[in-house]
């Protein structure tokens, strides 16, 4: 028996190597999982791959700063499960900028992403789970609680999306429980390609590696299994939680 079998999932961002790695695991547990990203030839590649393994799952081509894109997922996620039990807001961008360089431009599409599209996807999933003692897991940064130079749109938003995660828990009690995730520097392409014009990279994750206490960065596998956890009923008690795990950054 798997921790969520029976289950029916939505996971945004599934193209991405935090989302890959969630759309795997949640099915490994027995869950039926819909990956939802705006790469729809990374997540075709990735539905192709797991259907192959023999995995319970399915992609949909999604804008999720979009309300409309984002209410369609919902339909789809109702033609193919009838309910829904977990919605894990996986989706996001990273962005480093001086503030007074930041463009308001810039600063919208951040918050589109990292924060807006939290907001969509509850709207439109949470009336999905009546009756399911459902779980929303939210994925905001360690960026959303440590102040870090030139990250102001990034840190907004993901700030943002954690106490948007306690409100909503309050709100959606006793029914649906809802939680956020602060994850520290973990090692996906989202980092790399953030890095990958600068001269200095090498140095950057050098610094990242010694400023964790655990003296690395983190595995997507590892993040995932505390999303797992969450979304499972042995988090029954678990709600309006922010949860940092970083390596133990926050504690310096």
């Amino acid at each position: 028996m798997g921790k969520l079998d029976g289950k029916n999932v939505v996971i945004t961002g599934a193209a991405g190597g935090m989302g890959q790695a969630a759309c795997r695991m949640f099915c490994d547990e027995g869950a039926r999982v819909l990956g939802a990203d705006l790469n729809g030839e990374a997540g075709k590649e990735l539905e192709a791959t797991l259907k192959s393994e023999g995995l319970d799952f399915r992609f949909a081509e999604v804008d999720v700063t979009s309300a409309a894109s984002v209410n369609e997922l919902a339909t789809t996620a109702k033609a193919e499960f009838g309910a829904v039990d977990v919605l894990y807001n996986n989706a996001g961008i990273i962005m480093g900028k001086p503030i007074l360089e930041t463009t308001e431009e810039e600063w919208a599409f951040v918050e589109r992403i990292n924060s807006k599209s939290i907001f969509l996807a509850t709207k439109a999933f949470v009336p999905l789970m009546a009756g399911r003692k459902g779980s929303i897991i939210n994925v905001s940064s360690i960026g959303g609680v440590v102040a870090f130079e030139n990250m102001g749109a990034y840190g907004a938003a993901k700030a943002a999306a954690a106490h948007f995660s306690r409100v909503a828990a309050v709100e959606f009690a006793p029914d649906i429980r809802v939680n956020a995730i602060c994850p520290g520097v973990v090692d996906t392409p989202m980092p790399r390609n953030f890095t990958k014009d600068m001269a200095n990279r090498d140095a950057i994750f050098e610094s990242w590696n010694h400023e964790h206490l655990t003296g690395r960065l983190g595995r997507p596998e590892e993040v995932v299994s505390l999303a797992l956890w969450l979304a499972s009923d042995d988090a029954g008690f678990m709600t309006g939680a922010v949860l940092n795990i970083d390596g133990g950054y926050s504690t310096r």
